[in-house]
């Protein structure tokens, strides 16, 4: 068996670190309070983050408080289920973990739901945008093919159907702009209305 060189040992040691859910500071100087506050906040799900802790701060010999952690963690909780926190979640196309209690769940979900609306239609822009400079590079390679004697025909019609869909694209990106300022226009109302 080979030895591990420098940087493959250096690339264990940052995948270990990257699997820490806290540092090894934050495990010895156990602010518990705070660390269950940020996990809430983020709205991370409770049993698995701290679980997660357990395992990061036994590398350390710490066992985390876990009294204290649930207390940061509910007051962080009360500041992620909130219907703008909803919507930031939702626009960043994050998925909802069931984590807010049942008074606050639906002005949250709302949020989200108008959130997940708008992140749809900014990746079908990105989507499109992103076919519709396939298509453009790829005419250009056949443009510049014709005439070079070798299956002009086959070229010419590959162009055509290309600039068919090109057409197609183009009012695809239209509706779905137009769609996507709807839902904007549908979540300011919404802020503004609470």
């Amino acid at each position: 068996m080979k030895p591990l060189s420098a940087a493959m040992i250096a690339g264990l040691v940052f995948l270990l670190a990257a699997c820490a859910s806290i540092s090894r500071e934050e495990c010895l100087q156990g602010n518990w309070h705070d660390i269950g506050m940020r996990d809430g906040q983020a709205g991370h799900v409770a049993q698995s983050r701290f679980a997660r802790h357990v395992d990061s701060c036994a590398r350390v010999d710490v066992a985390p408080d876990q009294t204290e952690w649930e207390r940061g963690y509910r007051q962080g909780l009360q500041r992620y289920c909130t219907p703008q926190s909803g919507l930031r979640e939702g626009r960043a196309g994050r998925a909802y973990r069931s984590v807010c209690p049942a008074s606050a769940e639906p002005r949250f979900m709302q949020g989200h739901s108008l959130g997940m609306a708008e992140h749809r239609q900014s990746e079908r822009i990105r989507e499109v945008e992103r076919e519709i400079r396939r298509i453009i590079e790829e005419n250009r390679y056949l443009q510049a093919r014709i005439g070079d004697g070798n299956g002009e025909r086959e070229l010419r019609r590959q162009l055509h159907a290309n600039r068919a869909e090109l057409s197609w694209l183009q009012m695809e990106l239209h509706h779905a702009r137009f769609a996507l300022a709807a839902a904007e226009r549908e979540s300011r109302a919404f802020l503004a209305g609470l």
